[in-house]
């Protein structure tokens, strides 16, 4: 099974023992002036004992000067950084897997906030969201852009190449050059980002010229020694960007002095575009394919193709020959044995990513990377395994949504009897609320599957249809209890909102609730917005409404998953009213006020409200019922999934 994904594979003096690649992903574990850590030695280690053939490490600047972005990445500027370097690359050999590194120059997309100067690029054209619909949602940069002169562009080139040499002597077998996502190599080489009419502009050959010298100065720099590797955005999916015919024609030019061609989508500066490379739960599986078979067709390169990929589509791709090695990064960080699992015909027991980006999250937030599903990700060394408990307890778990599972499912692995109470007939609490639309598959997929690793953990007992007291807790005389009772929805105070067409929007997701054809979703949170959407798909007429102004909307989630969500409202026809509230629901109608206060008509068969959760009262009645007793989860503070399977996870790691 899967023979293709997990043959061997050779380029130059390189052997691969499989085709997976994990694709890089940024981690910000590096140390403030860019140096390796040892949380950042730990998180490589971990990732290439999973079983994948290489391990790439993600964005690192040729230099500090002008190119950090974000903070807390690798200095490849710096011969200091050497030694750390090959700290890494020994513990990704350790497991089999080859070491790559992607180098990268920001150009006009870096922040002048961290590199404290104007970001130099080849024309000066600051970063613009193209989309005028989308442009209200998100904040607009100011800065200047200062147009390279050919001193810099000599620099650059230059730097490239110092940095492949620092690498070739860390030990890295492969590296990778960063030209895709409207970094500075493809600023060069669209006709979005440069206008130039020099040498390095105007036809496509002229502006492909930058990155010819780059891949020549790097070749001559370290020979045949590294196998080399570039990326590029089949489209730009931008007004006056490369299309796939441009990315073609310009791959014709530099196949030769490449080893393998990296395939992607997007400008990362574009929010319209930015998800179509950073792929999150609302785009398909393979959603480049269609790419790598059109460059397929035109040029002999082997193809490496990101992009919501996973074993099975990429066993299938390989074995048509469309591509020869698969980009895979997400599914490896939420769960590191992803690659080891599918070898071993452990497919059930792989924890599946959810797409949610929360790993893009943080670290664009200048945090370290983590993962909503998988607690110990950036942990390494805190957690390298699961300790088995030093004492085995008797521990009660109150709720059996995502944060009674995850504690009940670490409590048990670890040894101890877990008793877990749940009141309603199944599991899962509010996560089958976030599981129930046909674009949440991946939120399904996880419940479905941590579910069953509860059920079947012979140290838990459920109990289901079971509503835990004090009393009936008591008599159970356990060591510990983990109280996760989780949420409930925040009711609307308003005229009206009693009538039986108000409707809570996780009843709505579920199928408890009837909606009518004309719908006011009250409350743009991200739940909010993702029952408008469920309901817009339907061919419901969808109005959104709430205070917060444009620019709030969706601002805690990542940015990929946030324009997504948005661009897929406006494709629907979702109507937004913003800096609004309703203040009376009448029969028919509701009563909005906008931001300049006038009262607004807005008829309606059904107001649904996503005005966020509160935690469900009774978690402190269990306070003296046990030794121990812990609280996790919603009934602490409501949030999203991370939260709760975090919390939960903290707590049983140390029982």
């Amino acid at each position: 099974m899967f023979y293709y994904v997990f043959s061997p594979f050779r380029v130059r003096h390189v052997e691969l023992k499989n085709r997976v690649v994990m694709a890089p992903v940024g981690h910000c574990l590096a140390s403030p002036n860019g140096y390796v850590t040892r949380d950042l030695v730990e998180y490589c280690k971990r990732l290439a004992k999973g079983g994948a053939g290489v391990i790439v490490l993600p964005d690192s600047p040729v230099d500090f000067e002008y190119s950090r972005m974000p903070e807390y990445q690798l200095n490849l500027g710096d011969d200091g950084v050497i030694g750390g370097l090959s700290l890494l690359v020994e513990s990704i050999h350790r497991y089999g897997a080859k070491a790559s590194i992607q180098l990268n120059r920001g150009g006009r997309v870096v922040n002048p906030n961290i590199i404290r100067r104007d970001p130099i690029a080849p024309s000066p054209i600051p970063p613009r969201i193209e989309d005028k619909w989308l442009r209200q949602f998100f904040p607009q940069t100011d800065y200047k852009v200062v147009e390279m002169t050919y001193e810099h562009i000599k620099m650059v080139i230059n730097r490239f190449a110092d940095a492949c040499y620092r690498c070739l002597q860390a030990g890295f077998e492969m590296v990778m050059i960063h030209g895709a996502h409207g970094c500075l190599l493809a600023q060069f080489v669209s006709p979005y980002t440069n206008k130039r009419n020099d040498r390095y502009g105007g036809s496509l050959e002229g502006r492909a010229e930058f990155i010819l010298e780059v891949l020549d100065a790097v070749r001559s720099k370290v020979g045949n020694s590294l196998v080399l590797q570039y990326r590029i955005s089949a489209e730009e999916l931008v007004p006056g960007g490369m299309t796939i015919n441009d990315t073609i024609d310009f791959i014709r030019l530099i196949e030769d002095k490449i080893d393998i061609l990296h395939i992607s989508a997007g400008i990362v500066s574009n929010p319209e575009t930015i998800f179509k490379g950073f792929a999150p739960v609302f785009q398909p599986r393979g959603v480049h394919v269609k790419y790598a078979e059109k460059i397929r067709e035109k040029v002999k390169v082997p193809l490496a193709l990101v992009g919501n990929m996973d074993i099975e589509l990429a066993d299938k791709l390989i074995g048509e020959g469309v591509i020869d090695l698969a980009d895979i990064a997400r599914p490896i960080l939420a769960d590191p044995d992803y690659v080891n699992k599918y070898i071993m015909g452990k497919i059930d027991d792989i924890r599946p990513c959810v797409k949610c980006n929360y790993c893009g999250y943080r670290v664009n937030r200048k945090l370290p990377v983590r993962c909503s599903v998988n607690p110990t990700l950036g942990r390494e060394i805190e957690y390298p395994d699961m300790p088995p408990a030093k004492v085995k307890k008797k521990v009660v778990v109150i709720g059996g949504g995502p944060a009674g599972l995850e504690a009940a499912l670490i409590a048990a692995e670890r040894g101890h009897k877990v008793i877990l109470y749940e009141k309603e007939e199944n599991l899962g609490g509010n996560l089958k609320c976030a599981a129930a639309p046909p674009f949440k598959v991946d939120m399904k997929s996880f419940l479905n599957w941590l579910v069953n690793k509860v059920t079947r953990n012979p140290n838990v007992e459920v109990l289901l249809s079971t509503e835990a007291t004090p009393e009936k807790v008591r008599g159970e005389n356990p060591d510990a209890i983990i109280v996760a009772i989780g949420s409930e929805p925040i009711y609307p105070d308003l005229e009206g909102a009693d009538k039986h067409n108000v409707v809570w929007a996780g009843d709505v997701l579920l199928g408890k609730a009837k909606v009518g054809e004309k719908v006011v979703v009250y409350g743009a949170d991200y739940d909010g917005c993702e029952t408008a959407l469920f309901l817009a798909q339907q061919g419901k007429k969808v109005v959104l409404v709430d205070n917060i102004s444009p620019q709030e909307v969706l601002m805690d989630i990542d940015v990929a998953v946030k324009a997504a969500l948005l661009s897929l409202l406006h494709q629907h026809n979702v109507k937004f009213m913003l800096e609004a509230f309703i203040s009376q629901i009448m029969e028919g109608e509701v009563i909005v006020f906008n931001k300049q206060r006038s009262p607004l008509k807005i008829p309606f068969n059904t107001v649904v409200f996503s005005l966020g959760m509160k935690p469900r009262p009774g978690a402190e009645n269990y306070r003296q019922v046990a030794p121990e007793v812990y609280m996790v989860g919603d009934c602490v503070k409501p949030g999203r999934l991370n939260n709760a399977i975090h919390q939960a996870f903290n707590v049983a790691a140390e029982l």
